[in-house]
């Protein structure tokens, strides 16, 4: 990840312009570490960005997709009639 995603990330987690000017200095010399930049965050009283939480996302798609049904808009072949 470069440096300008993790900006952009934080950008749009709502993170200060200038909390996201400090965040990056104090790590821009070492290796980017995701967990070190949420932990910052917290740190400065924004919520982690970068930690996911994979299985709350899947339990909530769980839920959803007992309401919606997949619909194909486009077909992947051209059909002639």
């Amino acid at each position: 990840m470069k440096i300008s995603d993790l900006e952009f990330e934080m950008e749009l987690g709502g993170v200060d312009k200038a909390d996201i000017a400090d965040i990056l200095k104090l790590y821009r010399n070492k290796a980017v570490n995701t967990n070190m930049l949420d932990d910052e965050l917290t740190k400065r009283g924004y919520p982690k960005i970068f930690d996911v939480d994979y299985d709350a996302y899947e339990e909530e798609e769980e839920e959803w997709d007992d309401e919606y049904f997949s619909i194909e808009k486009f077909p992947h072949k051209n059909h002639y009639d």
